[in-house]
């Protein structure tokens, strides 16, 4: 499944789009909240980052959902197979009973995690030495 474009903002100002799990900025030293928010505005996830001089800062993010979504995708084609084929009259009734919770586990599950939605990794490393060019030096 083709993943969507995600707003990438910094202090609630929309900075840019993306479909990369990772992103690279020059910001300077300062406090900044970050957030990744998806295409749908109610599923976004916030971390607030101390940004220092003479250090590269990385974050890399992804969702929470790779699992709920593979379950979710089988569930959907089995709903399209199902105006297809009938099952007989025990197994559909079980398999409605099946196909309705999990989606209703499935939406709460959404609604619950919405601010949470990607899970945000940061990490530092010395910023490599500035290159002096030889005409500058003279």
């Amino acid at each position: 499944m083709p993943a969507l474009p995600h707003r990438i903002l910094i202090n609630d100002q929309l900075i840019g789009i993306t479909k990369l799990p990772e992103v690279t900025l020059k910001m300077p030293a300062g406090s900044f909240k970050i957030t990744i928010q998806s295409m749908f505005p109610f599923i976004f996830a916030s971390t607030l980052v101390h940004l220092q001089d003479g250090l590269e800062h990385y974050m890399v993010y992804k969702d929470r959902e790779k699992w709920w979504d593979i379950l979710f995708v089988v569930d959907i084609i089995l709903w399209c197979a199902d105006f297809f084929f009938t099952l007989p009259h025990p197994y559909n009734v079980i398999y409605q009973i099946f196909t309705n919770g999990y989606l209703v586990l499935w939406l709460l599950y959404e609604w619950l995690i919405r601010k949470k939605y990607f899970k945000i990794e940061q990490y530092d490393k010395p910023a490599p030495p500035e290159e002096v060019s030889e005409g500058a030096a003279e």
